[in-house]
């Protein structure tokens, strides 16, 4: 007998149920000053979304709530205060949006004090902690990056791990960019459907 698709069942199972309330993941990438963070107030605004930011770069200028976030320069244990500072913001009840601006930079101060291939194991590690850390937030997510932050796949070149794996896990997608007139502009890459589809 065939099972339902509306009603799953399988002993020591959990099904997961999908709705149209489910978490928005987006990223929002772009060259310098077009408009990434401001984009990404203005998204919260439409949808009535309450962010807190992470700002890596300290380069969020909007009126956001921002942590306050103190780096040590070329200090290898930096990634300790940004895994804690996520750990607080993730469990925090104040917040349903977390946003991280500076992925590009994020990923470049993941690194160990290991030589060799080790070093990018490391950072490839810690990065992920990261990431599951926000998914398991049960928290909107928005992730700010640079123009890096598109995945390319060329003979010349190919994006790192790092960056294939936020593109693969967002739902949204938007490039911020200046037009011909230098007006801003921003153009939706992607949008994978989280609603489920009416019958």
């Amino acid at each position: 007998m065939a099972l339902s698709k509306s009603t799953p069942s399988g002993e020591g199972l959990t099904f997961k149920t999908r709705s149209a309330n489910d978490n928005r993941k987006v990223m929002i990438y772009g060259n310098d000053g077009t408009g990434k963070s401001t984009f990404a107030e203005t998204y919260c605004k439409k949808y009535g979304l309450t962010p807190v930011v992470i700002d890596i770069d300290d380069t969020n200028f909007t009126s956001l709530p921002i942590v306050e976030l103190e780096f040590e320069e070329n200090n290898k244990r930096n990634w300790l205060k940004i895994r804690d500072t996520f750990k607080k913001v993730s469990l925090s009840d104040d917040f349903d949006t977390i946003i991280v601006d500076g992925v590009t930079s994020l990923l470049e101060m993941l690194v160990s004090d290991a030589n060799g291939l080790k070093a990018y194991k490391d950072r490839a590690d810690r990065f992920n902690e990261l990431l599951l850390l926000l998914q398991r937030s049960n928290k909107h997510i928005i992730y700010i990056g640079q123009a890096d932050m598109k995945v390319i796949y060329s003979e010349d070149h190919q994006s790192n791990k790092s960056v294939i794996k936020v593109n693969s896990i967002v739902n949204e997608k938007y490039c911020c960019y200046f037009d011909e007139h230098g007006k801003f502009k921003v153009a939706t890459e992607k949008f994978r459907r989280t609603e489920p589809k009416e019958d």
